[in-house]
């Protein structure tokens, strides 16, 4: 049970009487202001000492793994760099790779462009072939058949004066 500050003043008063003023302030000095138990023992402070200790070993152990932490994140930050570089130089190759199949794509319709017109100037080549031999052939039928009726006309000429 503490003593009130009320308490404590009278205490001091009757010391006061009893002893004298000099020798009630020497005793009220020696007693605590607070009651006994609320007072640390030393038993109280080794076990404080010990456990401030423990926590400053714990601490020492989390500044390591946080050091330990800081070089992880350094080596991820320069592999996420590393990364972030190798991704550039993959785009610029798409980039490449593009403009390659770009200019693959106008050499293929360039291919067909000029494959159409030679096929067209076969086809034109072919054609006024076949029209000259058609010609040829159809002047050939006409001097034939020109050649077969002058034979019957002279034929039939020569048998009508026979």
């Amino acid at each position: 049970m503490s003593a009130s500050e009320r308490e404590r003043h009278e205490l001091a008063a009757r010391l006061e009487e009893l002893l004298g003023p000099d020798q009630a302030a020497t005793l009220m000095e020696h007693l605590p202001p607070v009651p006994w138990d609320s007072l640390a023992r030393q038993e109280d402070l080794l076990a404080l000492r010990a456990d401030v200790n423990g926590l400053r070993t714990e601490v020492g152990g989390l500044r390591t793994e946080v050091g330990g932490l800081r070089t992880e994140v350094d080596g991820l930050r320069t592999e996420v760099g590393g990364l972030g570089r190798r991704v550039n130089a993959v785009e610029g190759e798409l980039r490449e790779l593009r403009g390659d199949v770009a200019r693959t794509n106008d050499r293929i319709d360039h291919l067909a462009e000029v494959m159409e017109l030679r096929f067209d100037a076969l086809g034109d080549r072919i054609t006024a072939h076949v029209a000259d031999r058609v010609d040829s052939q159809t002047k050939l039928l006409v001097f034939s058949l020109l050649a077969a009726v002058l034979t019957a006309t002279a034929i039939a000429l020569g048998s009508n004066v026979l």
